[in-house]
């Protein structure tokens, strides 16, 4: 998301910051549903006979859409990580949390907590149970944590964003700009840049603590999957 000259982190009001981390969200949201829709389609290629038979039944289209759903996520992955000076990236989103720890301070969720209208014992709950940050010190451990899934795309790819979808260069080797890819562990990455997003969320609305090595999150993509076998169902007219 391109802004033109945006306001420096220090100097986000919280409107400011909640509106960029539900952008970062939704986009971290989109490059998951295309990973595992392009996941999904790999597996039904290589284990279902039938959706096999119904890919090369139209094998254009299906190439395609493949094809399509690849340049989007690797576009999409370039977002999150773009370090252009006039986009919201995940970065941002993380330095923008720590130089504002009023934002999540007791009183600050208290005015938050009354907007909603809550009950007083929930609400009290809420506080008792709440984690408030005083400075940039207290998200070091989160930082650090996403630190390692942040350079992995960044190393791995972005330069396939620009080098291949972006701007594609004569005689570029498109065989050593993939070499280093691993669905493995771009899904790990992803899911943690999920849980990070999530994680803030809930410390803006809630006051909990985050952590992005929370067990059983990759549950979220089953449904993206199943859309994914639906259609496919539907296309070859049996199970897959």
């Amino acid at each position: 998301m391109k802004l033109g000259k945006m306001t420096p982190t220090n100097e986000l009001t919280e409107d400011g910051w909640i509106t960029q981390l539900k952008h970062i969200g939704g986009q971290v949201t989109r490059v998951l549903d295309v990973f595992n829709f392009l996941e999904e389609l790999t597996r039904l290629s290589n284990e279902s006979e039938a959706a096999l038979s119904a890919f090369n039944a139209t094998p254009l289209f299906w190439n395609v859409f493949r094809d399509s759903l690849q340049e989007s996520m690797f576009m999409g992955l370039g977002r999150l990580c773009d370090n252009s000076s006039d986009v919201i990236n995940v970065s941002r989103v993380l330095a923008g949390a720590m130089g504002h720890p009023e934002f999540f301070s007791k009183e600050a969720l208290r005015m938050r907590l009354l907007k909603r209208k809550l009950t007083d014992s929930l609400a009290d709950h809420l506080l008792e149970n709440a984690w408030f940050p005083v400075s940039a010190e207290d998200f070091k451990p989160l930082k650090g944590a996403v630190s390692l899934h942040l350079r992995r795309i960044e190393k791995n790819y972005l330069p396939i964003r620009g080098s291949y979808y972006g701007h594609r260069s004569v005689g570029i080797d498109a065989r050593a700009l993939f070499e280093n890819t691993n669905s493995t562990e771009l899904g790990e990455s992803l899911d943690t840049l999920r849980q990070l997003v999530g994680g803030l969320h809930f410390l803006y609305d809630n006051g909990a603590k985050p952590m992005v090595d929370v067990k059983g999150t990759k549950a979220f993509d089953l449904m993206s999957r199943r859309c994914v076998r639906d259609v496919v169902r539907a296309v070859a007219g049996r199970e897959v």
